[in-house]
């Protein structure tokens, strides 16, 4: 099996349009919340719980849907171009079969369907665009990605919901580490909806304030939209071109808990195997994790059980925790691949990301898991853990370490 590694990195999200921008924001602890502006779409029905969230600048917005009608498409090939750039990589010199894409999204082609679905019930059948239902599906995003790049190796669309971007990142991991490809670009994209908004609202998910992750106070998330793609390498080819590595990716774990249709298990039990197993399957244990980025969605059954988990994982060894959401939202698709990220760039910066907003901690002040809250510790991270769970019962954790020769 070949050694996997980070070589590359790409951000867009509501607290930078880039990596760079992205990890000062989440060292500092900036929070993206912000009214969704009524050209995005309306919010002053009285049955929403909230009119904000963690948007992207609505002039980069704008310019987006105006020239995209997937509204992905165009973010996602940016971003994608950062993060090959950032890992020195030129996609048209690469072998385009020994070269993969993995795509997570929850939102897909969205878009195309609702502006169909107005067009047929304001304007009739008649003037309804079938043929945008098809170029602007969820497999020609992908397609589209893939034909920006020029390659010709495999690719996958996941949408295992909140889960999605930790699995599209493992996917691609498992691909490199087989030795079926020699560079995999892996990540998440998803520009919510007003489809999605009133769909969390409905769910009564929807903070009626701000996203307080592990505080006793916590009422539900906010949503957040966000374009984040890594660059994954086996060790071989990163090393034969002298290339920049971020960290370690060791061992990854996917299930589904069967148990409900938007709640977990409360009493985590599926949570700590998904963490166990990718350990395990890393050949490591919890005594070497310093970290781990909670799935941290402050809604009330969510943060328990991680906390149940989290603390049957550990069994009173220390260990630092924190909520990337509590700043950027809940990125839907792409929250696992944002996630990742802000633990790979606290691995390779030497600093433990914070947690914002928390007034009344739901985690014991002399106690073993020890949140981090709104602003970063200046301290090295040896290992870590990645942490999604979804609707569904999906469930995914990801392990990293710092890269050691």
């Amino acid at each position: 099996m070949e050694r996997v590694v980070v070589t590359g990195i790409g951000v867009c999200c509501s607290i930078g349009q880039t990596k760079d921008e992205f990890k000062d924001s989440v060292y500092n602890g900036r929070l993206g919340l912000k009214p969704i502006d009524p050209k995005r779409f309306p919010t002053d029905s009285a049955c929403y719980a909230n009119k904000q969230a963690c948007v992207l600048d609505q002039d980069l917005y704008a310019d987006i849907e105006a020239s995209d009608e997937t509204v992905l498409t165009y973010l996602g090939n940016r971003v994608i171009a950062e993060a090959l750039n950032d890992a020195s990589l030129v996609p048209q010199e690469l072998n385009p079969h020994r070269a993969g894409l993995f795509v997570a999204t929850t939102i897909g082609g969205s878009y195309a369907f609702m502006d169909f679905t107005k067009k047929r019930i304001q304007e009739g059948i008649e003037v309804a665009d079938y043929e945008l239902l098809f170029k602007a599906s969820t497999p020609n995003i992908t397609g589209s990605f893939m034909r920006a790049l020029g390659w010709r190796g495999p690719s996958s669309t996941i949408s295992t919901a909140c889960a999605a971007g930790t699995n599209s990142i493992g996917r691609g991991f498992d691909f490199v580490a087989g030795g079926r490809v020699d560079v995999a670009v892996a990540g998440g994209i998803d520009i919510f909806t007003e489809l999605s908004f009133a769909g969390f609202n409905s769910l009564q998910s929807l903070s009626k304030s701000i996203c307080q992750p592990f505080d006793k106070n916590r009422d539900g998330l906010t949503l957040g939209d966000a374009s984040a793609f890594v660059v994954l390498e086996s060790l071989t080819h990163a090393q034969e071109r002298g290339a920049r590595i971020y960290c370690e990716l060791k061992g990854y774990s996917a299930n589904n808990e069967a148990h409900h249709p938007t709640a977990p298990t409360p009493d985590g039990s599926t949570a700590f195997l998904t963490m166990k197993q990718a350990l395990q399957h890393g050949n490591m244990t919890a005594d070497e994790l310093d970290y781990i980025n909670a799935h941290g969605t402050a809604t009330g059954v969510n943060d328990s059980m991680e906390l149940n988990g989290i603390g049957r994982l550990m069994n009173d060894r220390p260990v630092y925790i924190s909520s990337t959401k509590s700043m950027i939202g809940h990125t839907l698709g792409a929250a696992g691949s944002i996630e990742f990220i802000t633990t790979a760039l606290g691995i390779y910066h030497s600093f433990v990301p914070p947690s914002c907003n928390v007034q009344t901690t739901m985690v014991a002040d002399e106690g073993p898991i020890r949140l981090v809250q709104n602003r970063a510790i200046d301290q090295p991270i040896r290992a870590a853990l990645s942490n999604s769970f979804g609707f569904g019962g999906c469930m995914a954790s990801i392990a990293l370490r710092r890269f050691d020769n």
